[in-house]
């Protein structure tokens, strides 16, 4: 029997957690502009009505309070875009500077 409750505790621990859907505006960093709106929905991510200042070297990233995890490349500085998410748990949606380093702004979902 402990055999069995182990391997079923060990199951759920390999499983991945999916993001929770969720959506929020973003805000900017420093002297960055960063708006719109970030939207995950299963395994999507969408920006609308987006727009950034431009950058040398931007990408999305999700995290909880720092970008932790990279999504991908920017597609563009402004305009609508979607991504694909990983499972995971995350609370915000950032777009960050690889290069430098820095944030330019956090979109927290709720």
């Amino acid at each position: 029997m402990k055999t069995l409750v182990l391997a079923a505790i060990l199951a759920l621990a390999a499983s991945p957690v999916l993001a929770k859907d969720g959506s929020g505006s973003f805000t900017s960093f420093k002297n960055y502009k960063v708006s719109g709106k970030a939207t995950v929905k299963g395994t999507k991510l969408t920006l609308s009505g987006f727009n950034t200042t431009d950058g040398p070297d931007l990408y999305v990233y999700v995290g909880n309070g720092s970008p932790s995890k990279r999504i991908g490349k920017l597609k563009a500085n402004s305009g609508n875009q979607s991504y694909t998410v990983p499972a995971g748990n995350f609370s915000s949606v950032f777009i960050h500077c690889k290069r430098f380093n820095s944030t330019f702004g956090q979109a927290r979902l709720k």
